[in-house]
């Protein structure tokens, strides 16, 4: 605009309205891919269902609980109470049905919660299903005191992945060459291990007639002494059988033999002991009982017999 109100013919209206609608398309297409971007990478809760769990998360993820793994702990909490099998039944299927119950975010490293941190964090929940009002305090100490005890988790979180950088490009104007790169050398071969020189075979020469004489000295002593001879093996004849003279002493001198040693043997015998006693049998002490019985009856009777 002139300096009293006119506009600046230097100015076109068109393009200076074009240039500003081109800066704001522009912002809010950078406004929109930074927003989307962070929406997109922001990771989702992680829900445990296990009673005691060991899980993998990223640090900043919000750590829940499903109420399905409590349930249990309701029913018996509400048994101890109240016990009333139908109403505990009831109870535990209303609390497995409620939302998640969270516990917190994930830290980088490793965070534990115990049992006493998740029986803190879901004893709120117990107001929501339906107990008698007069009761809700007793079921609450019970499901703390037994979350306490059987149930936690475990997180291991390590440092949020971050996006990568868009990759930048830049084109050179159209009168400036390209930037070249100098050729990266090419890897180096080393020259591979050179095989050992292979050593000659040689063969011994195969030992003639006049040198078997000289190696008899190799064989045992008994075989040594009978060079130039035949074996005792090969001293028998083909077709020849047993001398029967040889046969017969051989036979006889192995009778004589066993002879011998069994006249040995009964000269080495030896009586059985017998067993000394000083006791008489009682049959022999009757015996000589009855016989002097015997005796005296007929002393007696040859005596009134002479008078």
């Amino acid at each position: 605009m002139g300096a009293r109100g006119k506009p600046n013919p230097l100015i076109k209206p068109n393009a200076l309205s074009r240039t500003a609608s081109a800066g704001l398309v522009g912002l809010a297409i950078i406004a929109s891919t930074v927003l989307g971007g962070g929406a997109a990478y922001a990771a989702d809760p992680l829900v445990v269902d296990e009673p005691s769990a060991v899980v993998q998360a990223e640090a900043g993820q919000q750590i829940l609980v499903a109420p399905s793994t409590l349930g249990f702990k309701v029913r018996q909490a509400v048994l101890l109470t109240m016990p009333l099998t139908g109403q505990a039944s009831d109870a535990a299927d209303r609390f497995a049905a409620l939302a998640p119950i969270p516990l917190g975010a994930a830290r980088e490293g490793r965070t534990f919660y115990s049992g006493r941190d998740i029986a803190e964090a879901a004893a709120p929940r117990l107001a929501e299903i339906g107990l008698p009002a007069d009761g809700v305090d007793a079921v609450t100490r019970c499901f703390i005191d037994l979350v306490s005890i059987g149930n936690s988790v475990t997180v291991n979180a390590g440092k949020p992945e971050e996006e990568p950088p868009p990759p930048t490009t830049r084109e050179s104007a159209p009168g400036q060459p390209r930037p070249t790169h100098p050729p990266q050398p090419g890897p180096t071969t080393s020259p591979g291990p050179t095989a050992p020189p292979s050593t000659p075979t040689t063969s011994a020469p195969a030992p003639t007639v006049s040198e078997v004489p000289a190696m008899t000295g190799a064989l045992p002593p008994r075989l040594g002494e009978l060079s130039g001879r035949s074996t005792p093996w090969a001293q028998a004849r083909s077709g020849l059988g047993p001398n029967p003279d040889d046969l017969a002493r051989q036979a006889e001198e192995r009778r004589k033999a066993r002879e011998q040693h069994e006249i040995r043997a009964a000269g080495k015998a030896e009586a059985l002991p017998t067993q000394v006693t000083d006791r008489v049998a009682a049959p022999v002490l009757l015996a000589a009982i009855a016989l002097a019985v015997v005796t005296a009856a007929l002393v007696r009777s040859w005596v009134l017999r002479r008078h």
